[in-house]
């Protein structure tokens, strides 16, 4: 008997990932087409928690079958100064997390979490979802404070893909 008994596990459709995902924000009590990224080119939603703005990104994977799951939220700017201590300090932080990481993407730093939709189960995406999300609100700040690096702001970077 396995862990997920009982719950639908997805064959790795774009569809069944974007149901999942709708999926997600119905528990949340939130309409999924309300935060729906504006985008010809990418199926993606958007949520806000605390300070923190996450990406929900289904992907067709050209490497692997069936979809991907990508989730990113943008933390802050690599800081001008001390850039040394404030990449040492994120590989850091990196050794403790789970189902995440952190990265850059040009000079954002990112919470990022990205796996195969194929086997993904509602509860997995959640915890993926809840997961990074969670990170993302608490490192933003701590971050920013620690080395004077400017917070993420959507309307700082307009048309920066992530």
């Amino acid at each position: 008997m396995g862990f997920f008994q009982g719950q639908k596990v997805n064959q790795g459709t774009i569809p069944e990932a974007i149901a999942m995902v709708e999926t997600y924000f119905k528990h949340r009590g939130l309409n999924a087409e309300n935060h729906r990224l504006d985008s010809n080119e990418q199926i993606g939603w958007w949520l806000k928690e605390g300070s923190a703005e996450v990406y929900i990104l289904v992907q067709n994977s050209e490497n692997e079958t069936g979809a991907v799951l990508r989730i990113s939220s943008p933390l802050v700017l690599v800081p001008k100064d001390n850039k040394e201590a404030f990449y040492r300090r994120l590989l850091d932080l990196n050794t403790n997390l789970s189902s995440c990481a952190l990265a850059t993407h040009g000079n954002i730093v990112l919470v990022v979490s990205q796996r195969p939709t194929a086997g993904l189960v509602q509860e997995e995406l959640d915890e993926l979802v809840w997961n990074a999300a969670y990170v993302a609100d608490l490192l933003d700040n701590k971050l920013a404070d620690e080395f004077g690096a400017q917070m993420y702001s959507a309307e700082l970077l307009q048309g920066t893909r992530l």
